[in-house]
């Protein structure tokens, strides 16, 4: 039953991360781009997770949240350059 809601589960985020795919390559803006690159972020953090629990194992989890806070300093960093600033400093 979880293998059979995990697949559905891989589908959908499939799916989202090639709208997101498409999304960073053809955006009309550079903040389009920077709010795809998160979302495929967050998809790819989404398949380790749903390969967490396939596998019953909690091994991956550091994972998850190492991608979780690069996820969040990368579009932040962005987000500043954006605005005008120095992305650093």
């Amino acid at each position: 039953m979880i293998t059979t809601v995990a697949g559905a589960c891989l589908v959908v985020v499939a799916a989202s991360l090639f709208v997101a795919l498409y999304r960073v390559l053809r955006g009309p803006t550079l903040a389009d781009r920077v709010a795809a690159a998160d979302l495929l972020t967050t998809c790819a953090m989404a398949v380790v997770a749903i390969a967490q629990i396939v596998a019953a194992t909690r091994a991956y989890i550091d994972i998850v949240m190492a991608m979780a806070v690069l996820g969040f300093f990368g579009t932040v960093v962005f987000a500043k350059y954006l605005l005008g600033g120095r992305p650093i400093g």
